[in-house]
């Protein structure tokens, strides 16, 4: 086994380790609003954060079908310290999205599995 793929491995592995010491904790625990909104990224909705020039600002949840519904800002703040939400800080709508840690959390409340390979971070892609 080469040095990267060990490392990848490792990896891996640790974020597996720190994932499950996560949600073990009361005090990490998803409410059920959170849940929610990352059930629903993982369908496919999207969720945007709106600033406008007077400085406020609000997180809307896109829907498939076109509606659009708040979001409580404490929500998206407390999954975006989990490091299960991402941003592409662009303005004036940012799109957050699911890191591969949310992506798992909420395959894993739905009682479904997602691979846990290495890959890119999305965040870095353009949306």
């Amino acid at each position: 086994m080469n040095l990267r793929a060990a490392a990848a491995k490792i990896n891996l592995f640790l974020r597996d380790f720190l994932l499950r010491r996560a949600n073990s904790s009361s005090a990490n625990a998803l409410s059920t609003s959170q849940t929610r909104l990352l059930d629903a990224l993982l369908r496919g909705e999207t969720l945007k954060s709106h600033r406008y020039l007077d400085g406020n600002k609000e997180f809307r949840l896109h829907s498939l079908n076109g509606e659009d519904t708040p979001v409580p800002w404490q929500d998206v703040r407390q999954l975006e310290e989990k490091g299960l939400l991402l941003s592409n800080q662009k303005f004036p709508a940012a799109t957050l999205i699911l890191s591969n840690q949310g992506r798992r959390l909420a395959a894993k409340a739905q009682g479904k599995t997602v691979p846990t390979e290495p890959s890119a971070n999305p965040a870095s892609s353009s949306l």
